[in-house]
């Protein structure tokens, strides 16, 4: 008598669903580094720390980079869902806005992230729209302070934020 069996793998499940799991939390690591820049951006205008030491030592540089940085991971990642691909887009536009050379081109970011939201499938889950949402959010913060930042006669740069 032969014994059939079958044997299941499993493991392209758990791989999928490890690097889904990993997009979202990088991605929820990236709007963190984000708000924590944005508030690192505001304390050194308080302190005006960029006016005494120089733009070259700002905390706030720093910070940036680490979010260009995090941004690159996110969008290493290839996205496996349609959860994913809301992500990976909206991790690629939070890149575009921290490197972005001009208000304009701030402002073009924002406008492609409102668009992506507003075309992801019905689908995708609630926390991802909330994600998303948080995002642009932030392309908010990051568009308004370069506006302010413009206008005021003592700051070095407002752009690229990640520079």
């Amino acid at each position: 008598m032969t014994k059939n069996i079958t044997t299941t793998d499993f493991s392209a499940v758990k791989a999928a669903d490890k690097a889904q799991s990993y997009l979202f939390d990088n991605f929820c690591e990236l709007l963190t580094r984000v708000f924590m820049a944005l508030e690192e951006e505001e304390w050194a205008t308080q302190a005006a720390w960029d006016i005494a030491f120089g733009p070259s030592v700002s905390d706030a540089d720093a910070a940036w980079r680490l979010v260009a940085f995090q941004a690159e991971t996110v969008t290493a990642v290839q996205p496996l869902s349609v959860d994913d691909l809301l992500l990976h887009r909206m991790a690629g536009l939070m890149s575009r806005a921290v490197s972005a050379t001009g208000i304009d081109a701030l402002e073009t970011v924002r406008s492609r992230a409102m668009h992506c939201i507003a075309q992801a499938p019905m689908a995708t889950a609630a926390a991802v729209r909330d994600m998303a949402k948080e995002a642009l959010s932030t392309i908010d913060q990051m568009l308004e302070h370069a506006l302010v930042c413009d206008g005021d006669d003592m700051s070095v740069r407002a752009l690229p934020l990640a520079a």
